[in-house]
């Protein structure tokens, strides 16, 4: 019989749950016992177990996958009991229930492990693709009833990010993101237009910057400035204020009830962590939806030598509260993530084909980009994530991790 959606949900915060308790036991052991032969000499465990342990923390990127890549009940046991030897004796306690949990749920759903995880792959894959369409009429139900609510909307919203090592600090990461807001509409009654941003406050900005296809980074720190080729004319003299409460370029009466587009370029070059050399090994870029959007594109460039050696991680989470860079691994966010699995797709940076359901040009906004960067695009991996009626209010985030 077909798992239901509401089991699918709750067996995939199980194993969010399992992945986050059997995290925070391995970052107990010695760096050298966090990888697979590592961690089978260190507790004289069966090699092949210790690999699909690992495997679990590192490659599932949602919580069913690491049911699926785990080792049976019997092995989680004994994984437990040799942890014991070397102390976290109180997560061991929560893993134990987890893995008790765990096995009720295998006798309430299939007849052993094997036969869920078959379940769970077949049936993730069908109920993903019968309740995309159903999703997205729940979505843009509340995209509707939130524009009608307050009075604003942006029809694609994109955003594109470079990352790479900086040679001021190799304990972050050089950011260069391009933010462009396509089609937004504001009605006389909605709040101002307003660029929001997690970065501390220049001390000296005085207003965005005016950034021209002649334009390149400055390497004098953070800095955030409009794009004149992708935005609406008048946009930068229509900025007013900068407001410190909420970290937002505020631009007030402008094109009030008539589409305009606004692109922003910033250059951070000491916020993100870099996932290889700082203590978290973990960094993470994320886009917030502020206000209601018909479709989100997010690209993310990756410097290939620290994608070689991290892994990747997606998901959508509750709110937009920040979060600080470098104190917060992925796994540490279970209890935010939101139903929704966003697709993660790798793609060529090279490609001169790099297309969207939309009606977005995007080489040519990424050549831009990087040429504002002066970087190569062959140094580089690609990650894009492409949804219809991201979700108002929650952001999405991925995540790169380096263990």
């Amino acid at each position: 019989m077909p798992l239901q959606q509401s089991d699918l949900t709750s067996l995939n915060q199980l194993g969010e749950q399992l992945k986050f308790a059997l995290i925070e036991i391995i970052h107990q052991f010695p760096k050298q016992a966090q990888t697979i032969a590592g961690l089978s000499e260190y507790l004289i465990y069966n090699r092949s177990n210790a690999q699909r342990i690992i495997n679990a923390i590192n490659k599932s990127q949602r919580g069913t996958d690491v049911l699926c890549q785990l080792p049976g009940i019997v092995s989680l046991t004994e994984f437990c009991q040799k942890s014991a030897l070397h102390g976290a004796k109180n997560q061991l306690n929560e893993l134990q229930n987890l893995i008790e949990t765990f096995q009720q749920n295998i006798k309430l759903h299939a007849r052993s492990h094997t036969e869920l995880k078959r379940m769970l792959s077949t049936n993730v894959t069908l109920t993903h693709k019968a309740s995309v369409s159903a999703d997205n009429n729940k979505r843009e139900v509340l995209y509707q009833a939130v524009k009608d609510l307050i009075g604003a909307s942006v029809d694609t919203l994109f955003c594109s990010y470079i990352l790479s090592d900086t040679k001021k600090n190799k304990n972050y990461l050089q950011e260069i993101a391009m933010i462009s807001k396509l089609g937004v509409v504001r009605e006389d009654f909605a709040p101002p237009f307003v660029q929001f941003y997690t970065h501390p406050h220049p001390h000296d900005f005085v207003k965005p910057n005016k950034i021209t296809a002649n334009s390149t980074l400055t390497n004098k720190g953070f800095s955030i400035g409009v794009v004149e080729e992708y935005s609406t004319a008048g946009l930068l003299a229509a900025y007013s204020s900068y407001s410190p409460s909420n970290s937002g370029i505020v631009f007030d009466n402008f094109s009030n009830n008539k589409p305009f587009n606004a692109t922003f370029l910033f250059e951070n070059p000491d916020e993100l962590a870099n996932p290889i050399t700082h203590q978290s090994h973990c960094s993470s870029t994320s886009i917030s939806i502020q206000n209601p959007t018909k479709k989100l594109v997010m690209l993310v460039f990756l410097d290939k030598k620290i994608d070689m050696r991290s892994t990747v991680n997606v998901g959508c989470y509750q709110g937009n509260q920040k979060v600080e860079d470098g104190k917060l691994r992925a796994s540490d966010m279970w209890t935010e993530r939101l139903p929704e699995f966003p697709e993660l797709k790798i793609v060529n940076p090279l490609s001169t084909n790099i297309t969207s359901t939309s009606a977005l040009n995007i080489v040519e906004l990424t050549d831009y980009q990087f040429d504002f960067a002066q970087l190569n695009r062959q140094k580089f991996v690609c990650y894009m994530m492409e949804i219809d009626y991201p979700i108002w209010s929650s952001t999405y985030r991925i995540y790169f991790e380096h263990c």
